[in-house]
Order: structure tokens, then sequence, then C-alpha cells
């Protein structure tokens, strides 16, 4: 084989000849030697001839899947960089591709500039190890405000990266606790808008009367009590971002005046008949399933589609592996500093317990447990009997290594039955989704409708419930 050229040969496997040709003129700068292919079994045929510094992978290709073309390099040609290019909606993917091999990811569309530091960092990664010099690739263990560096947070902090410099709306979902408003804060931060104002607005928080003059402002005697004239939320995050928290509580007729101020960008305050126009970037927040309130009559559809533009999907803790202890750890130093402690560690058993507890309440049930062990505890090292119940009870939920629920079963618990009998012949058998739809239904029948309860019997995120019934709804459909 020849020897390789001075020249960086990057491969980029695109099956859209328009895109493909505009990330190309994004790297002419780097001086890179860009070759285009448009499916999987063409990209193998060339790394067979010519092996790349780097491949740069679509994930949609039209003969073979990216994540194939990626197990494929891997097997052959481990050392060759990977970097998954995708759009919003195959995040999941990417991060399951990162988990084969492939050393970043893109959001599609990218800009230039982002494209350009992605390949060049990835070449120079590559390089180092060629080099066999060691690599001091960054941890990223704190990102604006973030602690945690595992792969479903790394591909939040690329969303966040690819979003703050648009004034596009972002749509973070998530469990209670796992960090909405950090994330709206990190959108913020890493904005133009960053030296300009946040205002956060928690629509769950602020009764229904109260909410449109808390959200527009109002004149003086709008209502009874209204003494003053009032700046509304949307009056001072002007030219900034407005963070509305828990989206989904706001009622359906503010919901119709929230679209209208998104569509024109003018308001009135409440009382008043004069109109005014603002420039504000919306971040919006709910710990629900948005679409299902949609299908649901409590959220209106014209606002979720303008509303629902880049969605951000905040892992829970229990999904974040050693995120959990990182957190842990910053916390207790930041604690023991505000109460006048001397602790610095916790206790090899207690790191496994915080490793296994399934955080049903997230980030904030965490914050609660540190503060408490601080705060009714003295010493260096946190031990096992510090830690405060119902953490270090029997028969509480633990996440698996597989991060599913294991719960150990208390006496007298219901046990939902999935139909475990024994299987006489063939035509017993039935399809898995079947045996899966009738174990949820089950679940949620005997919980009275409560989803989040249901999920807890079977082991699993109330989020996986809401998204099968939405597919077996659009199945029906």
């Amino acid at each position: 084989m020849e020897s390789k050229s001075k020249q960086r040969q990057v491969l980029m496997v695109e099956d859209t000849a328009s895109v493909a040709t505009l990330y190309k003129s994004y790297l002419n700068p780097l001086g890179v030697a860009v070759t285009i292919v448009g499916t999987g079994s063409d990209a193998l045929a060339f790394i067979k001839d010519t092996v790349p510094d780097l491949i740069l992978l679509d994930l949609r290709l039209p003969d073979m899947t990216g994540l194939e073309v990626l197990e494929a390099v891997k097997n052959d040609y481990p050392n060759v960089p990977v970097v998954i290019m995708t759009a919003h909606g195959s995040i999941d993917v990417a991060v399951e591709a990162m988990r084969y091999g492939a050393q970043d990811f893109l959001i599609k569309p990218c800009e230039a500039d982002r494209l350009r530091v992605t390949v060049n960092q990835a070449l120079k990664e590559e390089q180092r190890k060629s080099e066999g010099q060691t690599t001091s690739k960054q941890t990223g263990a704190q990102y604006q405000g973030f602690i945690g560096n595992s792969l479903p947070m790394q591909a939040v902090y690329r969303v966040i990266e690819s979003a703050a410099s648009s004034k596009a709306t972002v749509f973070i979902t998530g469990e209670s606790g796992t960090g909405k408003e950090v994330c709206a804060e990190a959108i913020h931060a890493a904005s133009p808008r960053s030296d300009k104002p946040f205002v956060a607005l928690n629509c769950a928080a602020i009764p229904k009367e109260l909410i449109e003059s808390e959200l527009f402002g109002h004149v003086k005697g709008a209502f009874t009590g209204a003494s003053t004239e009032r700046q509304g939320a949307v009056e001072m995050a002007n030219n900034g971002t407005l963070f509305l928290d828990e989206l989904c509580e706001m009622d359906l007729d503010l919901q119709s005046k929230l679209l209208r101020f998104i569509q024109t960008g003018t308001y009135q305050k409440v009382g008043s008949s004069k109109t005014q126009s603002v420039d504000v970037r919306f971040v919006c927040a709910t710990n629900r399933n948005p679409w299902l309130e949609v299908q649901e009559g409590r959220f209106r559809e014209d606002l979720y589609y303008r509303l629902h533009v880049i969605p951000i999907t905040l892992p829970p803790l229990r999904d974040r592996g050693e995120d959990v202890l990182e957190i842990a750890h910053a916390l207790l130093a930041l604690m023991s500093v505000e109460e006048g402690k001397n602790f610095s560690r916790f206790a090899p058993e207690v790191m496994e317990l915080f490793r296994r507890y399934h955080w049903q309440g997230n980030v904030r049930e965490l914050q609660n447990v540190i503060r408490n062990i601080v705060v009714l505890n003295s010493g260096e090292e946190v031990t096992l009997m510090m830690v405060p119940p119902p953490i270090n009870n029997g028969g509480v939920n633990f996440a698996s290594p597989r991060n599913t629920v294991v719960s150990t079963p208390l006496e007298g618990d219901p046990v939902p039955s999935v139909g475990t009998s024994q299987i006489v012949d063939k035509s017993q058998v039935e399809p898995l989704w079947v045996v899966e739809k009738r174990a949820i239904q089950a679940a949620i029948d005997a919980c009275d409708g409560n989803i989040p309860r249901a999920a807890g019997l079977l082991e699993v995120s109330p989020s996986t419930i809401y998204r099968k019934l939405q597919t077996w709804q659009e199945a029906q459909g």
C-alpha cells in the first residue's frame, strides 16, 4: 500500500449530493482532501483501496444503515476515527454509535465553523494516536452548569452547542429534577444573547388567573389589586431569552395568546389596548410528554409545532452512569463549605449504593440527600450509616447495570403477570409487542391511569410508556 501523503484524507459518506458539496466547501480552509460517496457499500469499497484519516458518516444511507457501516469499519480498521452526522431526531442513535466506537457526532444541518472544529479536533486526535502520544482529551466534566461526561449528556451538550447560536425555539423534556432550567441557562449562556436578560417563568407555580399578567404585564387598574403598572416576563426578556418552564400547565386560552405573540412578536398588557413588540428567544420545558398532551386536548397542536423546533431530552440520573458520583462529589464539596463541615469523600459502599440507586427524583433528590448528610453528620468520610432513608433501606428501587430498574418486591406487593406459563406449541407464541402492550395496559389499569406509578411497577421510566403508547396509537390511527 502506498504511503500516506501529507494531505489528510477525509471520506464523507452522504447520499444527498447538494449537502455533501456544501459540507465539502466548508472544509476547504482546512486543506484536506475530501472524497464523497453516496452509499455504505461505496464507502466500504473505497476504504479497501485507500484508508482515510477520518470518516464523516451520515446515519441514513440508501443501502444500509450508518451503524452497519460503522461496525464494518471498526472491525477492519479500528483506528480510523468516525464522526457521525445526524439530524435532531436521531440523536439517540448517534449516542449509540459512540458506544460502538464513533469518536464524535454532528447535528445536521451544521454550521461551517462547527464542522471545521469537529473535523480538525478528530484529525488532531488521530495524529496523536498514530504518533503514539498519550491523549489529553478533555473530560468535559463540567459544561455550562452541568456536571458529568456520560454519553447521554455529551449528546445534550452537542445539541446546546448547535442550537445556541440560532433563534430557533428549544423544547426541553425530561423527568422532574433532571436540570431543565440549567439546560435553558446553558443555551442562553452559549448564545449571542448571553449578555442580555434570561427570564424564567414557571407556568405551574403561578395561579392561572395571574399568569397572563406575569407573562405580558398589566396596566394600573386592570384588575383588583393592580395598583401600579407592571412589566411582564416578555418585556423583561427583550433581546434576551424567555424560559417557559412546565409549559404544558398553561391554560388553553392563554396558549392562544402565546401563539399569537410568537407569530407576531407583539402583545398587549392586561387591561391595555396598546400593542407592544419585543425580540425574545423562547426556550420551553415540561416533564410531561408534550405530544400526548396534544392528543389529549390539553395543549394546542399549532403551538406545539411552533415551539417544538429543536427538542432536547434530558436523561434521568439513573441513565448517566458515573455522572452520579461526579455530581455527588461536587455537591459534597460545595455543601461542606456552606455548612462549615469537613467532608471530603464517600466510603466505597456509599459510592456503590449511589451507583445502584434508582434516583426517582434525579439530581434534585441527590442534592437533598447530600444536604441531609452534611447537615446532620460530621467527619471527613460519608459512611453508610449517614445515608438517610429510604436510600439505605431494603426494598427500594435500584438501577441495574443496563439502566433498567430492579426493585426488591416487599411482601404483599402486586406483581403484574405477563403470561409466563409454559408454551405448549408454536400457535401459543405471541409477538413480543402484544405481550408488552398487555402488560403495560394491565399496569396502567392497576394504577387507575397513573402512568408514572405504572412505570414504577413495570420498572421502566414513564417516558418509555408514553413513547410506546404514542407508537401504538399512531399504528391504529
